[in-house]
Protein backbone atom coordinates (compact mmCIF):
# COMPACT_ATOMS: atom_id res chain seq x y z
CA UNK A 1 0.00 0.00 0.00
CA UNK A 2 3.00 2.43 0.43
CA UNK A 3 3.93 1.92 -2.62
CA UNK A 4 1.00 3.30 -4.23
CA UNK A 5 1.37 6.43 -1.56
CA UNK A 6 4.53 6.93 -3.24
CA UNK A 7 3.56 6.79 -6.64
CA UNK A 8 1.01 9.45 -5.94
CA UNK A 9 3.27 12.30 -3.79
CA UNK A 10 5.52 11.21 -6.64
CA UNK A 11 8.45 9.78 -4.17
CA UNK A 12 11.71 7.75 -4.42
CA UNK A 13 10.84 4.53 -4.87
CA UNK A 14 13.31 3.26 -2.62
CA UNK A 15 12.86 5.48 0.56
CA UNK A 16 9.53 7.21 -0.10
CA UNK A 17 10.87 10.84 0.65
CA UNK A 18 12.83 12.04 -1.78
CA UNK A 19 10.46 13.63 -5.07
CA UNK A 20 11.37 12.74 -8.60
CA UNK A 21 10.61 15.90 -9.97
CA UNK A 22 10.76 19.82 -8.82
CA UNK A 23 7.21 20.76 -7.70
CA UNK A 24 7.42 23.96 -8.28
CA UNK A 25 4.48 25.60 -10.15
CA UNK A 26 0.85 25.21 -10.89
CA UNK A 27 -1.19 22.02 -10.16
CA UNK A 28 -1.42 21.11 -13.77
CA UNK A 29 2.10 21.84 -14.39
CA UNK A 30 1.72 24.23 -17.32
CA UNK A 31 5.42 24.04 -18.00
CA UNK A 32 7.64 20.90 -19.00
CA UNK A 33 8.66 19.37 -15.21
CA UNK A 34 11.93 19.27 -14.15
CA UNK A 35 13.12 15.55 -13.19
CA UNK A 36 15.69 15.42 -10.37
CA UNK A 37 18.67 12.89 -11.51
CA UNK A 38 18.94 11.19 -8.48
CA UNK A 39 16.93 11.14 -4.90
CA UNK A 40 17.64 13.82 -2.46
CA UNK A 41 17.32 10.90 0.48
CA UNK A 42 19.15 7.87 -0.92
CA UNK A 43 20.93 9.02 -3.64
CA UNK A 44 19.09 6.23 -6.03
CA UNK A 45 19.72 7.56 -9.55
CA UNK A 46 16.35 8.22 -11.24
CA UNK A 47 17.39 7.67 -14.93
CA UNK A 48 19.51 4.92 -15.42
CA UNK A 49 20.61 4.42 -18.99
CA UNK A 50 20.02 6.37 -22.16
CA UNK A 51 16.34 5.18 -23.46
CA UNK A 52 15.13 3.60 -20.09
CA UNK A 53 11.87 5.85 -19.96
CA UNK A 54 10.87 5.08 -23.48
CA UNK A 55 8.50 2.47 -22.04
CA UNK A 56 7.13 5.53 -20.16
CA UNK A 57 6.13 7.04 -23.33
CA UNK A 58 3.50 4.21 -23.52
CA UNK A 59 1.74 4.62 -20.19
CA UNK A 60 1.53 8.56 -21.47
CA UNK A 61 -0.42 7.26 -24.36
CA UNK A 62 -2.49 5.14 -22.79
CA UNK A 63 -3.47 7.89 -20.33
CA UNK A 64 -4.32 9.96 -23.55
CA UNK A 65 -6.26 8.11 -24.68
CA UNK A 66 -8.57 6.93 -21.64
CA UNK A 67 -8.57 10.97 -20.86
CA UNK A 68 -9.81 11.62 -24.68
CA UNK A 69 -12.37 8.69 -24.57
CA UNK A 70 -13.73 9.97 -21.47
CA UNK A 71 -13.84 13.65 -22.76
CA UNK A 72 -15.82 12.41 -25.74
CA UNK A 73 -18.61 9.82 -24.05
CA UNK A 74 -19.19 13.12 -21.73
CA UNK A 75 -19.74 15.83 -24.07
CA UNK A 76 -20.50 13.66 -27.75
CA UNK A 77 -24.08 14.63 -27.42
CA UNK A 78 -24.10 17.47 -26.34
CA UNK A 79 -21.84 20.28 -28.72
CA UNK A 80 -20.91 19.91 -32.59
CA UNK A 81 -18.66 17.84 -33.75
CA UNK A 82 -15.95 20.12 -34.55
CA UNK A 83 -15.89 22.00 -31.37
CA UNK A 84 -16.03 18.53 -29.82
CA UNK A 85 -12.51 17.86 -31.65
CA UNK A 86 -11.37 21.24 -30.49
CA UNK A 87 -12.04 20.71 -26.66
CA UNK A 88 -10.28 17.23 -27.21
CA UNK A 89 -7.24 18.85 -28.39
CA UNK A 90 -7.33 21.36 -25.38
CA UNK A 91 -7.94 18.69 -22.73
CA UNK A 92 -4.92 16.79 -24.23
CA UNK A 93 -2.74 20.19 -24.56
CA UNK A 94 -3.51 20.95 -20.72
CA UNK A 95 -2.57 17.47 -19.73
CA UNK A 96 0.21 16.60 -21.51
CA UNK A 97 3.03 17.71 -18.75
CA UNK A 98 1.17 15.77 -16.39
CA UNK A 99 0.83 12.72 -18.35
CA UNK A 100 4.23 13.09 -18.81
CA UNK A 101 5.37 13.46 -14.85
CA UNK A 102 2.95 10.65 -13.97
CA UNK A 103 4.26 8.34 -16.72
CA UNK A 104 7.65 8.14 -15.31
CA UNK A 105 7.02 8.02 -11.77
CA UNK A 106 4.71 5.22 -12.45
CA UNK A 107 7.97 3.45 -14.62
CA UNK A 108 10.45 4.14 -12.12
CA UNK A 109 7.98 2.38 -8.99
CA UNK A 110 7.49 -0.57 -11.56
CA UNK A 111 10.95 -0.93 -12.66
CA UNK A 112 13.14 -0.02 -10.18
CA UNK A 113 15.70 -1.97 -8.33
Amino acid sequence: MSDFKWVLNGTCPICGKGKVFETKGSLLHLKAPKMYERCSECNYKFDKEPGYFFGAMYISYGMAIAELIAVFLLITWFVPLGVLFGIMFAVLMLTMFFNYRVSRILWIHIFHE
